[in-house]
């Protein structure tokens, strides 16, 4: 998934999932507020967004967590 509308259409349709450690359990990359993205500095592919670490507040426990993507089709 090298074209950026690509990654942005799996986030519409919900299939771009991160981890809570908290709840232990994957969240939905839309049902949670996003805090910060880090990109990661070792990564000069076309795919830079699938190897970033997105920092996130989960809603559900109320925790800053840190989650690299995971994409479920």
């Amino acid at each position: 998934m090298s074209n950026p509308g690509e990654f942005l259409q799996a986030g519409a349709d919900g299939k771009l999932w991160l981890y809570c450690q908290e709840c232990n359990e994957v969240k939905n990359f839309n049902a949670v507020e996003h805090v910060n993205c880090i990109a990661n500095e070792n990564y000069w592919g076309a795919e830079p967004w699938w190897h970033d670490t997105r920092v996130f507040n989960c809603k559900e426990c109320g925790t800053e967590q840190k989650s690299k993507i995971e994409y479920a089709p």
